[in-house]
């Protein structure tokens, strides 16, 4: 079956992009094709675009354009923020040895694999273990605190689960606790599944830095961004042109800086009337799937009517012993594009490593499939898509169970 054909349900990896955005991508290669360092006319006329680009995507996000850093998306805003500590080791008095980051065991990749790689340079890491239904305990973040911390990252939205942190409590809890120790942490949060998604301000929930990334929202793959608080100064580690004020050096992406602003504005307009549509496209699948004989939702306790607690656009399940890849390729089979948890830690063998954290056992963790909506998802296909597995499943199940007895 052609890809074209293909009904997709794997929004939380890439979202189809918005025509709108690449016809803007497309205008501005051909109009505003100077760099916007150059002095010239030409340069100058790029530099007011991506002037008035910041200043739309800033506007979105009720914070200062120069609050904003261009990057090449999401994993290069989280780990370019994580190398800074190489050089924070400074402030504060905190020596590298002893300089500490507290994140969870939930963190995308480009975060968790990040600061492994900093354990490595001499910066310890400690990793908070979720509760059994993916939420993080404010106080155990605030627990894990030290003198020497000099970063808290946390998720907004778990790319895996679709669990919604309590970012405010969890921030509140930190800087009480890094208070009492007369530190100031910076905290960061990686917000790529929240962006346009669900409702969120980042000025209430008082965080230091985000994380954004424009192919998830009917942008431009290869274009993201930062937001770092003013009074923020993280020392960041690349060096070149002076670009986006020194923090991202290098020729902006003007196309798709701008086609990602697009895409951001058709989100943000467009969220309320989506989330009511994704809401029950999770209730339809959350209820659909539990009809399956011997399907899992991820967790088991996730309620189909809460709004809140959970992004509706994602959906994470499980057949056991039917490996993920199994129930992946079968469902392509069908006419259906899912994935096995997270699209960038598909092929690697720890690919488990989020589910395990809330205590499943490894062979039900490995299981795992990840079915996510997006703004143009109908009832039609979701209520497809469970019929499809309402057929498949068993049979393979009935196979699976009599090999292993």
């Amino acid at each position: 079956m052609r890809p074209e054909d293909m009904t997709y349900l794997d929004w939380a990896a890439s979202a189809p992009p918005e025509p709108s955005a690449l016809d803007e991508a497309r205008d501005v290669s051909l109009r505003l094709f100077a760099n916007p360092s150059s002095p010239h006319a030409a340069g100058r006329q790029a530099e007011e675009k991506l002037a008035d680009a910041r200043k739309e995507f800033a506007g979105l996000l009720g914070v200062e354009p120069r609050e904003i850093v261009f990057t090449s998306g999401g994993t290069e805003s989280n780990t370019s923020l994580l190398l800074s500590l190489l050089d924070r080791h400074r402030l504060g008095g905190v020596e590298r040895q002893k300089a500490r980051i507290v994140t969870t065991e939930l963190e995308h990749s480009s975060v968790y694999e990040q600061a492994r790689i900093l354990q490595g340079h001499g910066v310890a890491c400690t990793f908070v273990r979720p509760r059994p239904d993916g939420t993080m305990d404010p106080r155990a973040l605030a627990e894990a605190v030290d003198e020497h911390t000099l970063l808290v990252s946390v998720m907004l939205v778990n790319n895996e689960t679709g669990a919604v942190q309590d970012l405010a409590a969890i921030v509140r809890a930190v800087r009480e606790s890094s208070r009492s120790r007369g530190r100031k942490i910076l905290i960061h949060t990686d917000a790529v599944q929240a962006l346009g998604k669900i409702p969120f301000s980042l000025r209430n929930l008082d965080v230091d830095a985000a994380s954004f990334s424009g192919h998830k929202i009917g942008g431009p793959r290869g274009v993201g961004a930062l937001f770092v608080r003013t009074g923020t100064a993280p020392g960041f580690l690349s060096f070149g042109g002076g670009q986006e004020t020194g923090r991202r050096p290098g020729t902006e992406n003007l196309p798709g800086i701008c086609a990602m602003t697009v895409a951001a504005e058709i989100r943000f307009h467009g969220m309320k009337e989506n989330i009511a549509s994704a809401r029950e496209n999770m209730r339809l699948l959350i209820e659909g799937l539990r009809e399956i004989p011997g399907a899992w939702t991820i967790p088991v306790v996730r309620d189909a009517q809460d709004a809140d607690g959970w992004s509706p656009y994602i959906v994470s399940a499980a057949f056991p012993p039917l490996p993920a890849e199994v129930v992946v390729r079968t469902a392509e089979e069908k006419g259906y594009c899912i994935s096995a948890g997270a699209a960038c830690s598909s092929r690697k063998k720890d690919r488990t490593r989020v589910p395990e954290s809330m205590g499943l056992p490894p062979e039900t963790a490995r299981c795992a499939i990840r079915i996510s909506t997006g703004s143009s998802t109908t009832r039609q296909q979701v209520e497809g898509f469970l019929s499809a597995m309402r057929e498949a499943i068993p049979p393979l199940l009935s196979i699976s169970r009599g090999r292993g007895a």
